[in-house]
């Protein structure tokens, strides 16, 4: 159906057919997604599951990981005693250090992601930059395998894979192809608009943080945008460093703003979750070994000397 947008496309052209092979030679499938999880984790990895345990229903189709009390409307996570050498499918999760769980009892393992492809893993591996999200991808791959096993739980949690990844359609990974894909989900029976008011829903808490933000922001000269938030800050706002760290846009319509982050103190390390409107950011990430997109990364540094090193690095790329 997309076959006009997708042409560019290798790893999805290329490899669909080898990764529904896999899947309907297995009894057993296992899914995997990235720790710290993000509306399009959830939706591509729980997305998944309720396209495939619709379509295979003799299947064991099991979602594994750490639930984010966050998301928990979009769907929970299974529970397993024992697992029998099944296939594991990873999404959205561009290095296995990331990955929420175990690869130790794969027989086989397929990759899907869309982050820069910064480690080959997997038996079967289709990354593709230029989609907007993970859950765009998993349903450009089902549109190969067969559209008609989809149903309104798939649909719903795919559209809101892609409402996260995109800023609900304003960042500018929004391809026509994102359009084209969410246009042919909404055909299903889901309630976007409760949907993203779950996501974006605010307590009074999580409303004052956002007042901490902007009370404690540092803006330099060269256009850079900042705030660092202590753990007793989280404690004081009954934030987790995941919930904390979501409302890391709230300085991208700032006019002389060019690249942003949230510095979150956790245990033995300080998180960063870096932003950027037009600056590719993912190579200053990668000098901290952390990664991302060209204009969303995210990096782990030890201490606040790390941090400032950061601070110079994105400096000196402006």
């Amino acid at each position: 159906m997309f076959n006009k947008l997708t042409g560019h496309l290798n790893d999805l052209n290329t490899y669909a057919k080898d990764v529904l092979e896999l899947i309907e030679s297995h009894d057993e499938i296992v899914i995997l997604r990235h720790q710290k999880p993000d509306p399009d984790a959830y939706g591509a990895q729980l997305g998944l599951r309720a396209y495939l345990q619709n379509k295979y229903p003799d299947k064991s189709i099991k979602a594994l990981g750490s639930g984010e009390p966050s998301l928990e409307f979009l769907g929970e996570m299974d529970r397993v005693s024992t697992i029998e050498r099944p296939l594991v499918i990873v999404v959205d999760t561009g290095n296995k250090e990331r990955i929420d769980g175990t690869l130790d009892y794969a027989e086989k393992i397929v990759k899907i992601d869309h982050h820069p492809n910064v480690e080959l893993y997997g038996d079967v591996s289709i990354v593709e930059t230029d989609v907007s999200s993970s859950s765009e991808l998993i349903y450009l791959l089902i549109d190969r395998w067969d559209s008609s096993a989809m149903n309104d739980e798939a649909a719903a949690l795919f559209y809101m894979g892609i409402v996260g990844d995109t800023g609900r359609f304003l960042y500018n990974n929004t391809s026509a192809l994102t359009h084209a894909v969410a246009s042919k989900l909404k055909e299903f029976n889901f309630d976007a608009a409760d949907l993203n008011n779950q996501m974006h829903k605010s307590s009074k808490n999580k409303f004052k943080y956002k007042g901490y933000l902007i009370n404690n922001a540092v803006f330099t000269d060269s256009g850079i945008a900042y705030v660092y938030v202590p753990k007793s800050i989280m404690e004081e706002y009954d934030l987790s460093v995941s919930e904390a760290g979501l409302d890391v846009n709230i300085f991208r319509e700032i006019e002389d703003v060019k690249v942003w982050f949230i510095a979150l103190e956790g245990e033995g390390e300080i998180r960063v979750r870096l932003r950027s409107k037009e600056v590719v950011i993912n190579d200053v990430a990668a000098m901290f070994d952390g990664g991302g997109h060209p204009l969303a990364s995210g990096v782990r540094v030890k201490n606040m000397d790390m941090l400032k090193e950061l601070l110079v690095k994105i400096e000196e790329k402006l």
